[in-house]
């Protein structure tokens, strides 16, 4: 399947940002500031990396990577990690979700960690210069918007390249050949 559009990732992060404000500004009150950073940081993962599988056309190992994704929070959740190395942890997941299912080359996923990287600094400068966590997501994923303009930068084989670099052993022509010759004395 064709990677997500701009107009997709813009969106997604839009959705993301309004969700996270409206739940900041629902459990504010209730939940200490830095649980409320933790639990918006993991819904946004949630979200994010469920429009990537919704996205993708592989169906293959989707359990795998929620596990995977559910493990490691639980693990920073538990080890009560600061946020910033979860939020380091949390874009490496996604970075690591998409190259499996969107990119095909490593020139691509490096294209694609350097967005990440970019994305993360820009949500590290509005946390810093807001102190909200709406304001960062928001940066962070706008800025992830763009991995659809990511180039699949591997080398794709034509058919024609494909049958022809495989028809090459003997037996292979002489089938053909012989396929050939049926042909012609089948034919009026």
């Amino acid at each position: 399947m064709k990677a997500p559009g701009i107009i997709d990732g813009v969106i997604v992060a839009l959705l993301i940002t309004v969700g996270a404000g409206v739940a900041s500004l629902l459990l504010g009150g209730f939940v200490g500031y830095g649980t409320l950073f933790n639990l918006l940081l993991l819904w946004a993962a949630l979200v994010y990396l469920v429009y990537l599988f919704r996205r993708s056309g592989a169906r293959v190992g989707r359990v795998v990577m929620l596990a995977s994704w559910a493990t490691l929070s639980l693990a920073c959740w538990f080890f009560d990690l600061p946020l910033f190395q979860q939020v380091l942890l949390q874009a490496g997941f996604i970075w690591l979700t998409r190259s499996l299912y969107f990119h095909s080359s490593l020139v691509s996923a490096a294209l694609d960690f350097g967005l990440v990287a970019t994305g993360v600094a820009a949500g590290a400068w509005a946390m810093v210069n807001t102190g909200s966590i709406v304001a960062a997501l928001w940066s962070f994923f706008l800025v992830q918007a763009l991995f659809g303009w990511i180039p699949d930068l591997a080398r794709r084989q034509s058919r024609a390249d494909f049958h022809a670099q495989h028809e090459r052993s003997p037996f292979q022509s002489a089938h053909r050949v012989a396929v050939d010759a049926v042909r012609k004395l089948t034919q009026p």
